[in-house]
């Protein structure tokens, strides 16, 4: 029942997180689409656009509960943890903070956002094809998308579900539960985890550029693999929160500092 309650209140944050993150998706489109593209695409949609988007955003909810509840179920035999909503919600009690940890989230966060931009203005753009209008996606929708669908729903299916699952079945297969099992089976499902989370990007990657090449591929690999790799390990030693901390950390000092200095300064 303790999991039930969570992964409930997971799946109505993904509800919440489909609902900013669909229109965001259609911004980006349009600006990357010549507005013929964007309206003979639109056109193909079979029902009108907020009733697409509401089922949208449920199927996010839906397969966040799904997939939490299954996580979470996982993590009884992984030790893998949620500690302040498993505190506030299942115990119903009052949640204590990890000072440590939550300023290692903040500081990563922004290490990592600074990480992300200057090695794709530096490395990767100068390499890269040029997309659309160059207008971009309006920053608070931006800035909301990434702060609740990155920081939660791939939390939820990347680190609470994928992560814990590889570990989970390690264990299984070697037959380690808990405090036996070896910190080598955490790395594994930590990059195995980075690495797929890298490759769900290729697709909607493709379909930006038209294209997958080397440098494409790479900075697709690069770019969220390593970030990854940091909200992974965040997950295996303080939690799940502060994984989700620092993923929405890097998303807000991104869209509010960096990309306005980017686009100032150019």
């Amino acid at each position: 029942m303790k999991h039930l309650k969570i992964a409930l209140f997971l799946g109505l944050l993904g509800l919440l997180a489909g609902a900013f993150v669909v229109p965001f998706q259609l911004e980006s489109l349009k600006n990357t689409v010549t507005s013929a593209e964007y309206e003979k695409m639109i056109g193909a949609v079979p029902v009108p656009l907020p009733v697409m988007i509401s089922i949208a955003a449920l199927q996010i909810g839906l397969v966040s509960f799904v997939l939490s509840w299954i996580g979470l179920k996982l993590t009884e035999r992984t030790g893998l943890t949620l500690p302040l909503i498993q505190t506030w919600i299942a115990e119903k009690k009052k949640p204590v903070i990890d000072r440590s940890a939550l300023k290692l989230a903040l500081i990563g966060g922004a290490i990592g956002s600074f990480f992300m931009i200057l090695t794709d203005l530096f490395l990767f753009q100068p390499h890269m094809p040029k997309l659309g209008n160059g207008e971009g996606v309006v920053w608070w929708k931006a800035t909301l998308a990434g702060v609740l669908y990155g920081g939660i729903v791939e939390e939820i299916l990347m680190r609470l579900f994928l992560m814990t699952l590889i570990i989970w079945l390690l264990s299984f297969i070697f037959k380690k539960y808990r405090e036996t099992i070896p910190s080598y089976f955490y790395w594994i499902g930590i990059i195995l985890a980075a690495l797929l989370f890298s490759a769900g990007h290729l697709p909607a990657t493709e379909v930006l550029y038209g294209q997958l090449n080397g440098i494409i591929i790479a900075r697709a690999f690069v770019l969220n693999g390593v970030l990854a790799v940091f909200f992974g390990y965040l997950f295996w030693k303080k939690g799940l929160e502060y994984a989700m901390i620092t993923h929405m950390m890097l998303h807000l000092v991104t869209q509010l500092i960096l990309l306005p200095i980017i686009k100032l300064v150019s």
